[in-house]
């Protein structure tokens, strides 16, 4: 595997991170998965419940779920099949492994009702995550340690990225944002909240939603 091939796995896995050295004993949700977020309303309980169970998924690879939870509308965009083909790809690796992943929940936005059923809230949490290289082949030189670097800190700020080369590990912090959506006699889904997604808002996202994004 060369290095672009293995930082294309690194960032899928840094958006459906797991624990790969104990995948049967994932932490079940808890008190602990958000900080306090002040008072919340009845509609606001229901969408952190679900944030937590949709989180909870995400650190256990648990690819069914993950797309029951994922926007349906996503696929008419994003090919499906290939979408569980990158969670396989990640949950298999034999040169990367995620040691430690953790998330925060930071953000319950007010939840907006509208007359067709939909409703929508923007979400937001913070992931701290551990990642070890296992193949001994790769990122074992100082030019190769300092591509991985470079792309990193451009996308996720200088800050949040800390390599140690003689654990052959890296360690990023994340702030993610997301919107939750239900339609009329459906459950709530999920949807990232990125300036790559919003390229495809316009496509997928009713017109109710799309009106009321968050700027």
């Amino acid at each position: 595997m060369n290095r672009l091939k293995l930082l294309s796995i690194i960032l899928l896995l840094l958006l459906f991170t797991a624990c790969n050295s104990d995948k049967k004993s994932a932490p079940a949700p808890t008190e602990n998965a958000y900080r306090y977020l002040g008072p919340l309303s009845p509609s606001q309980e229901i969408v952190k419940n679900e944030l937590i169970d949709y989180l909870t998924q995400l650190k256990t690879f648990n690819t069914d779920e993950i797309v029951k939870k994922t926007y349906t509308p996503l696929f008419t965009v994003i090919n499906e099949t290939h979408f569980r083909e990158y969670i396989s790809t990640m949950m298999h690796s034999k040169d990367i492994m995620v040691k430690k992943y953790h998330t925060h929940i930071t953000k319950i936005g007010k939840v907006k009702a509208f007359s067709n059923g939909i409703q929508f809230a923007h979400v937001g949490y913070t992931s701290d995550a551990k990642i070890i290289f296992l193949n001994d082949k790769l990122y074992n030189d100082t030019t190769s340690i300092n591509f991985l670097y470079d792309v990193l800190i451009h996308k996720y700020g200088k800050e949040n990225i800390q390599i140690d080369v003689a654990k052959r590990s890296l360690e990023i912090t994340r702030k993610e944002k997301m919107i939750v959506i239900k339609e009329e006699n459906e459950p709530w889904k999920f949807i990232g909240d990125t300036l790559e997604y919003r390229r495809l808002y316009p496509s997928i996202l009713p017109y109710e939603v799309l009106t009321n994004l968050e700027s």
